[in-house]
């Protein structure tokens, strides 16, 4: 690491630790060592690791300038970016199923039986299940741990008054690009992505939490897009964690030709 961007980090940490309140909500109350913060993010990444795959339905509610939409879906992921949505209707039949591969995507539309396929654009999330992100953050997210954009430094760790954690994430000019709050038993509770000028991208909070095997997993998931004052939120009604996936999940197959999509959990 070249000196600069040590004196850089340096003096952040030094005024975090001059700080008893930062930037956001204000809820910061005392420095924590910068090595215990940075252990913790170590723990972090490893529990990110142990999460490698998801099945679950869940209910889907979205508030915003666009108007008011409630669903039930059906999910299935991999990380880092393979992805299946299948938006539920009447009775559970599928009426939209999107599957992606990070790079790629094919979305069927029931209503139209129309199928098209090509390579991720912006807002391809956000048409299909109101969830305006890319793939791997879409990925990252629902699993409980948010991908990490690389090449961002520790700047400050503050300890809140319910107990938890604040740690402030850097680029290489010292902007803050992530923020992450911990609770006190060290589960993710909240997680901010910034662009240039620090400006919020999206906020998601997590609640619920309930035991997966070993795992305190969070059930219920709000996503906050203050650009487009968006507000969504996902309760998994059920869900399993790092289940066995049958091969193909992640492409669209039909069975004869009524081009009926085959819904996670089947061989085709």
């Amino acid at each position: 690491m070249k000196c600069g961007r040590w004196l850089c980090v340096l003096l952040l940490l030094s005024l975090a630790a001059c700080a008893t309140t930062g930037r956001g909500h204000g809820r910061a109350t005392f420095p924590v060592d910068p090595q215990k913060a940075q252990a913790m993010l170590g723990r972090l990444s490893a529990t990110a690791s142990e999460r490698q795959s998801l099945r679950g339905i869940a209910s889907l509610s979205f508030d915003g300038t666009a108007g008011n939409v409630r669903s039930k879906q059906a999910i299935v992921l991999e990380a880092p970016s393979h992805l299946r949505i299948e938006v539920l209707g009447f009775l559970s039949q599928a009426v939209a199923v999107l599957v992606t591969d990070g790079e790629n995507f094919e979305l069927f539309r029931a209503e139209d039986r129309s199928r098209r396929n090509g390579q991720v654009y912006p807002g391809l999330l956000s048409e299909v299940a109101q969830i305006d992100l890319t793939p791997e953050e879409g990925v990252g997210l629902l699993l409980g741990a948010p991908p990490d954009p690389g090449g961002l430094l520790l700047a400050s760790a503050a300890g809140l008054e319910d107990g938890g954690v604040r740690l402030d994430r850097v680029d290489g000019q010292g902007v803050l690009r992530q923020r992450i709050e911990l609770d006190a038993q060290a589960r993710l509770v909240r997680v901010e992505a910034y662009e240039q000028g620090e400006r919020l991208l999206w906020s998601a909070e997590y609640r619920d939490f309930r035991p997966l095997g070993t795992v305190q997993f969070a059930h219920e998931i709000a996503l906050w897009f203050p650009s487009s004052q968006t507000q969504v939120e996902l309760d998994f009604k059920h869900v399993e964690l790092n289940p066995t996936l049958p091969q193909g999940v992640f492409t669209l197959q039909f069975r004869g030709s009524n081009a009926t999509p085959v819904r996670p959990g089947t061989s085709g």
